[in-house]
């Protein structure tokens, strides 16, 4: 009887290792989804087009591949809000000498507010900056009507925080967040109300203008 337990003990671990050893499969990467336009010009009156007029306050062109048809524009923002989604941050703090302070941004956007510790009996000023730095892939393929012009891109969203006071331990956040076209990704974030931090779940997603307003070119 002794010798059957311990085989049956033996088959539990061989089982067990198997398991633990089985490797977990990655998820699967969010692939870009394109915004897609046909225009009657051919694909030279198009590109020239494009060329013409991409450049502006945000945008520039970082590479041009004509014999692939490919324009990748780089798309650079210290107000990402109008081309990413990151919901609102809402920050709430109270103090019988210092009052009730308020506040509520864009997740996506810079700013910056000062909330009252009650341990330290001070205001912290807290300077959170934000800026979206993008790569748009225009492709131009040649079809019986006309051009096929396909837009996509690529987004990186920068989080920086810090914290100044004089009584307080300050903290520095740093972050990022990648994400493509239709795509989203999130962070947690550390967000002070005071002498007390909560927890906020950020989640950023391309509003589409920034691809829009490339086929807009187009008229």
């Amino acid at each position: 009887m002794q010798h059957k337990n311990l085989i049956l003990a033996a088959v539990a671990l061989f089982v067990l290792a198997a398991c633990a050893s089985e490797p977990i499969a990655p998820p699967a990467p969010v692939k870009a989804v394109a915004i897609e336009k046909v225009v009657s010009t051919d694909v030279e009156a198009t590109w020239n087009a494009l060329i013409a007029g991409i450049n502006g306050r945000d945008f520039k062109i970082n590479s041009l591949v004509k014999e692939d048809r490919t324009i990748r524009v780089l798309v650079q923002s210290n107000v990402p809000s109008q081309y990413v989604d990151c919901g609102e941050i809402s920050v709430r703090s109270r103090h019988p000498e210092f009052g009730n302070r308020n506040y509520n941004f864009p997740a996506a956007n810079s700013a910056r507010y000062l909330v009252a510790d009650g341990r330290a009996n001070e205001l912290v000023d807290v300077e959170r900056r934000t800026s979206l730095n993008a790569l748009a892939t225009i492709r131009l393929t040649p079809t019986s009507g006309g051009t096929l012009v396909r837009v996509d891109a690529n987004y990186v969203m920068n989080f920086k925080t810090r914290e100044y006071g004089n009584n307080v331990n300050t903290r520095s956040l740093d972050d990022s967040l990648n994400f493509v076209s239709f795509g989203r990704a999130s962070l947690n974030e550390q967000i002070r109300e005071g002498a007390t931090t909560k927890t906020v779940k950020v989640e950023c997603q391309p509003t589409g203008e920034l691809e829009n307003r490339l086929v807009a070119v187009l008229g």
